[in-house]
């Protein structure tokens, strides 16, 4: 496996960057997208990501001490950079969406009871279970770029800045969690149980959120005929996304799977253009 990461050296690595994002948590609604479907989906993944994020930076600073390769002790500090940036402008997000009519706290407790026995776990499952769910981020931060008029239509220069921001940064590190645990633990059998076992739970998780956060705000976005039938449309979107991904999803259970085999440099280079179009 040593040599299947080095044939992918073309690495985004030298392309890791940690960016401050211009997103502004003072200016915001609940519906940010043209279908608010898509807001209270993206608005569901937001809500795991400050406690998500910090958990990734955990796993693989547990880690960290083992690693020799000084080009990945480099990828593993923009790593930890730009993860700790995302946890914070997701958590400014977060406090200043939620409001007395659109309720994201009521999730708080169930996540750090996930994390929580995460963190009971031994270090090969808690990174495998980084790894697993790193994988999901780079698929959707993908197809967000691959399809910004299906996820980003209607989204404001502002809420431009968090997504693609975020979206970029996904891309850029997607192997950085996956090198520290075939360098460390190389074990395959971890790798697929963690991944089948994240897969049950992060779609089921984001699924119930984004319904209820859509139950939240029914009269805007079910009761009205226009909204309706939006919203129809954006969630057929939303299962052509998980139809369209399903063979790089699955392509995380080949033994000689590595991340960087999807190159993804021309979406990075669109998403930069898009982000800063001067």
């Amino acid at each position: 496996m040593a040599q299947n990461s080095q044939k992918y050296q073309q690495r985004l690595s030298s392309a890791i960057q940690i960016r401050k994002t211009r997103f502004n948590a003072q200016s915001i609604q609940h519906h940010y997208t043209d279908a608010t479907l898509i807001s209270h989906f993206l608005t569901a993944l937001s809500i795991t990501f400050p406690q998500g994020e910090r958990f990734f930076v955990e796993t693989v600073r547990n880690v960290r001490d083992q690693i020799e390769d000084p080009q990945l002790q480099a990828d593993i500090s923009a790593f930890i950079g730009q993860e700790a940036h995302h946890a914070q402008a997701h958590e400014q997000f977060n406090a200043a969406v939620q409001s007395k009519h659109y309720h994201l706290k009521k999730y708080e407790a169930a996540l750090n009871k996930e994390m929580q026995r995460l963190r009971t776990l031994s270090q090969r499952r808690q990174l495998a279970a980084t790894v697993a769910l790193e994988h999901f981020t780079a698929l959707m931060a993908g197809y967000m770029l691959k399809h910004p008029e299906v996820m980003f239509k209607g989204l404001s220069a502002n809420m431009q800045q968090l997504w693609l921001w975020h979206a970029i940064e996904e891309i850029e590190h997607k192997h950085v969690a996956f090198d520290v645990y075939q360098t460390i633990f190389n074990h395959l059998a971890q790798r697929r149980r963690s991944m089948r076992t994240i897969s049950i739970g992060f779609i089921s998780g984001t699924a119930m959120m984004t319904a209820d956060l859509l139950w939240q705000d029914r009269k805007h976005s079910l009761h009205r005929p226009v909204e309706l039938m939006k919203n129809i449309k954006a969630l057929s979107e939303l299962c052509l996304m998980m139809i369209r991904l399903f063979p790089e999803y699955i392509a995380f259970y080949d033994q000689d799977f590595h991340p960087q085999q999807l190159d993804q440099q021309h979406l990075l280079d669109m998403g930069r253009q898009l982000l800063y179009p001067n």
